[in-house]
């Protein structure tokens, strides 16, 4: 019998800390994360991430590098002999989903009300972490300059 992947929901906040923390996010959700899963990013993450990009702030190169991170990692899942000669570390299964919410939030309560109990959300948004929590969500943040569950 197969056992369900845990899914992993990544907020863009999480996404960013690739450039302004310079923290691996996803070797870290790895490490944290023992249990057999596959990393999910609403596709309104992504365009959260596109437009922090064109913007004129501190957070715009960070936007841009997870943006171009989270693009690479997908372009090598669909290369996979290419990925493997390349990168022949573990890969992680990465996927992105679109919705019907336009607000990162919404998408992510949307994914994650599916099976609370095999979710675990990575954000570093207090609000965000206390509705997911009041649905029994896992989360993972950051403690100490690394992911952890909180």
């Amino acid at each position: 019998m197969l056992t369900k992947k845990t899914t992993i929901i990544l907020d863009t906040n999480a996404l960013l800390l690739f450039g302004t923390e310079h923290v691996d996010v996803f070797s870290e959700i790895e490490r944290v994360v023992t249990e057999p899963h596959e990393i999910v990013i609403p596709e309104s993450v992504l365009q959260e991430l596109e437009k922090l990009g064109k913007k004129n702030t501190k957070d715009a190169r960070a936007a841009k590098l997870a943006y171009s991170l989270v693009h690479e990692r997908l372009k090598r899942q669909r290369e996979p002999l290419i990925a493997k000669l390349l990168f022949p570390q573990k890969e992680i299964a990465l996927k992105t989903v679109r919705g019907s919410q336009t607000h990162a939030d919404d998408a992510i309560l949307a994914i994650a009300e599916d099976d609370p109990a095999r979710t675990v959300a990575v954000t570093l948004d207090k609000g965000l972490q206390g509705r997911l929590l009041a649905k029994k969500v896992r989360i993972v943040g950051m403690k100490q300059r690394r992911l952890a569950f909180v």
